[in-house]
Order: structure tokens, then C-alpha cells, then sequence
């Protein structure tokens, strides 16, 4: 573990009452406060999920208001929160649905777009049956991000635009048919000061190992590098040029717990900085960064084994 400079200064349960509150992204507004957007349902896979999305004051923690999206007869997992360049924020979620015919499970991705993180739009059918399309990232006026198929062992790169539709970019960019690695899912990007893509990606087969993704445009070519550590629901945000700060789901051979590290994108060094107050069913924060101090929203069921989503600030950053 590297030296932390890092501080918990607060840490709030920000969620409303619910019996699993889980699958949390975090976004800064303009006005300094936070939205920060979860699944809330009856357990981790039950297929009754809605979203909140609560808006906070980020030194009080206070909720100052809630708004919910649900659709019945559909279980709305992880949703994302993302910017684009006209300034609307958008909503992803992968919608679950049973048919009522022959009762089985199908997936697609939906999308919603707000002004202001309180009043949204209708949802949009964005496709991608049985594609998982974990988060987008902006570069310009386009959107990227990885989508995942299960049964198929693979990620593939989507590009295009969240309120009409996105396009397979590059086929296998990652699997075990292709790279020998198995089951790659979860996924976080990064979009550096030239230009290039970075990415980092979970996977759950074989060595359990994370995976460092690098592309230059026009990204139908990706290299990777094993960093031989497990991170569940990664999500990163640049602390200096070639620097990252990664969070997620660390198992430590006991538990698993929401961790932090930080990557350097030069020498593919992940050095661990702080692990938070987690426990049980845990993890899938959300960053944010404002001058010295960090945002990060994460769930946890360390205490009285009720899963919630809680918010920590953390003072400390500019040494990092």
C-alpha cells in the first residue's frame, strides 16, 4: 500500500429507505451540488429495480430533493450518469424484462436526459439486446463505451449518441475467443489530453485479473495489460496527466470491500491508497473531484446488514 494522504471527513447514508439500495454513479452540477443515482429493489437480483437519483448539497450532505424513474414489469439495473457537450446529462440503465409468454428474461439499454438531475425525459430504447452497455464516455460530441455479452465472453466497442442510437466500433476488443481472457464486463474510459482512449475493465474467469486498455483513433486496435489485481465496478477519474484514481471492489482474501488506488497510465503501476468503511454486498462508486477534496457515493451492507448507498467526502487529493 502506498503512503495516503487521503482524509474521511464525512460519510452519510444519502439513500432512501429501501430494502437493497445498490449500483450508485456520482456526477457534479454546475451549481456545486452532487447527483448521485442507484438501483433500489428488493435484493441484488430481484426484478423489481427503479432508480432514485437523489440531488445533494456536497458539504452537508443534505438530499434536497429525490426523483425515482421505474417501469413497471422491468427491473432497471446500474444506472450511469454522464454529461454530454450541449450540456444535458444523461441516464443509462440496462432494462431486464420478463415476457409474459414465455417468461423469459430479456435485456436492453435505455436512456434518459434531464436540464436540471430533477425533472427527466421519457426513456429511449437504445437497443443493444443482450449487450450490456456499462457506461459512456464522451470524446467531443460522440459517445464511447464497452458492452459486454455474457455468453459470448466478450467486450465490444459502441459509438454514437445515447439519445439516438450506438454502433458497434470495433468486434471482439477484448475476450477469451481473441485475447484468452475471460468473461470481461464492467467497464470504465478515459479520454486523455491527445485524444486517445484509455479503459479499464473487469473480468471474472480464470485469474480474475483487471484489464488497462489503451487505443489511439480511430480505436479499432487496443492493447492490454494485466494488472493482476480484481477490481469489481471500477470507475476512475484523472488526478494528474498520467495518473488515475481507481476505485471498486477489492477482495482481500477474507472479504470484499470498496477499495481506492491509484494507476499510473505510464508504467501500468496500481498502488492501493485507502479502503473504505464497506462490507457484505458492497462497492459500484461513483468519483467525483473539486480542488483537494473527493466525492466518492458507494453502497455497503457493513452495517446491520442492510445494503445503502452512502456518500464520503474525503479532503487530501492534491498530494495524491
Amino acid at each position: 500500500m502506498s503512503k495516503n494522504n487521503l482524509k474521511i471527513d464525512q460519510i452519510s447514508r444519502i439513500s432512501s429507505r429501501s430494502a437493497h439500495s445498490a449500483f450508485t454513479d456520482l456526477h457534479n452540477l454546475p451549481d456545486g451540488s452532487l447527483l448521485c443515482c442507484y438501483r433500489q429493489a428488493t435484493n441484488h437480483v430481484s426484478n423489481d429495480g427503479r432508480i432514485e437519483i437523489a440531488c445533494i448539497d456536497a458539504e452537508t450532505h443534505h438530499v434536497k430533493s429525490r426523483s425515482h424513474i421505474a417501469i413497471a414489469g422491468v427491473d432497471l439495473r446500474d444506472p450511469k450518469l454522464s454529461q454530454g457537450p450541449d450540456g444535458r446529462i444523461w441516464l443509462l440503465a440496462n432494462a431486464r424484462y420478463a415476457d409474459a409468454e414465455n417468461t423469459t428474461l430479456k435485456r436492453h439499454m435505455m436512456s434518459w436526459f434531464s436540464y436540471d438531475g430533477v425533472s427527466w425525459s421519457s426513456s429511449h430504447d437504445l437497443g443493444l439486446n443482450h449487450w450490456w452497455l456499462w457506461r459512456i464516455t464522451w470524446r467531443k460530441d460522440e459517445a464511447f463505451g464497452f458492452a459486454y455479452n455474457r455468453g459470448l465472453d466478450r467486450i465490444d466497442l459502441y459509438q454514437g449518441h445515447p439519445g439516438k442510437r450506438m454502433y458497434c466500433r470495433k468486434p471482439h476488443a477484448l475476450g477469451f475467443a481473441t485475447h484468452t481472457l475471460g468473461y470481461p464486463n464492467e467497464s470504465d474510459m478515459h479520454v486523455d489530453s491527445d485524444g486517445n482512449m484509455w479503459a479499464l475493465v473487469r473480468r471474472d474467469a480464470d485469474s480474475f485479473s483487471a484489464q488497462l486498455g489503451f487505443s489511439r483513433a480511430p480505436f479499432t486496435r487496443w492493447y492490454w495489460h494485466d494488472l493482476r489485481a480484481y477490481i469489481g465496478g471500477p470507475a476512475w477519474i484523472p488526478l494528474k496527466a498520467s495518473t488515475m484514481l481507481v476505485a471498486g471492489r477489492e477482495w482481500t482474501g477474507k472479504a470484499l470491500v470498496t477499495t481506492l488506488w491509484t494507476l499510473n497510465l505510464s508504467n501500468k503501476k496500481l498502488e492501493k491508497i485507502l479502503t473504505l468503511p464497506s462490507g457484505g454486498d458492497n462497492s459500484y462508486p461513483g468519483l467525483v473531484i473539486d480542488g483537494d477534496t473527493l466525492y466518492i457515493s458507494y453502497y455497503s451492507g457493513h452495517l446491520d446488514n442492510e445494503t445503502r448507498v452512502y456518500l464520503s467526502t474525503l479532503h487530501g487529493v492534491n498530494a495524491l
